[in-house]
């Protein structure tokens, strides 16, 4: 059974609902950045259209997500991980309404959606991996390193528990730093239509060291 994260690195913590409204700032801006994400949500996609996923993923994955804080205690950074033992969260009845009004007023969004998750699926390297679902550092606090103390936590995490890690990037910088700090190799890539190449890595786990 896994158990998660148990010493944080950067005084990183669970995130609850109360850190709802920083988790999306940051997710809105964070997303837009993302080329997998701002190819899903399309060219034309509006601060409020990125707002609305970033929400569907805080709903979604907030059992996995852990924040870091800066003194005046606001919201830096993030990370979202899942593993097979956790379920999903839920998506409640308003947010719902949001969704079925942006898959209708997104263009193209229903078809990019399914082939992400198509392409994803078949991407897939490991069914008993914890995997980094995503991972945001604000503008202001890139560069120091709090990123990868994020990552260490999982990866720590997966050395304890004796489970590999994966995680995916469209960024060839992170992915050469994958595996240049964690050892982390390519095992899976996916190509979208028009749209970025996400190379998957994966940490093994010391079993198979």
């Amino acid at each position: 059974m896994t158990h998660g994260i148990q010493a944080s690195k950067n005084g990183s913590r669970p995130l609850t609902e109360s850190d709802r409204e920083s988790a999306l700032d940051l997710l809105e801006n964070g997303l837009r950045e993302t080329p997998m994400y701002s190819w899903l949500l399309g060219d034309d996609a509006s601060a409020q259209a990125y707002r609305w996923y970033g929400e569907v993923l805080f709903a979604e994955h907030l059992h996995g997500i852990r924040g870091v804080f800066d003194d005046a205690d606001t919201l830096i950074a993030l990370i979202a991980t899942s593993d097979p033992e956790r379920p999903a969260g839920n998506v409640d009845d308003a947010l719902k309404a949001r969704i079925r009004h942006y898959v209708r007023a997104l263009d193209g969004f229903t078809d990019r959606f399914t082939e992400l998750r198509r392409t994803q699926k078949d991407a897939a390297v490991d069914d008993r991996a914890i995997e980094i679902l995503f991972a945001l550092v604000h503008p202001d606090h890139r560069r120091g390193g709090t990123l990868t103390a994020l990552v260490d936590e999982v990866v720590d995490w997966g050395r304890r528990e004796d489970l590999p890690v994966v995680a995916g990037t469209a960024d060839a910088t992170m992915s050469e730093f994958y595996v240049r700090k964690w050892d982390a190799l390519v095992r899976g890539e996916f190509t979208l239509t028009d749209g970025p190449t996400v190379w998957i890595h994966r940490v093994a786990p010391p079993g198979e060291r």
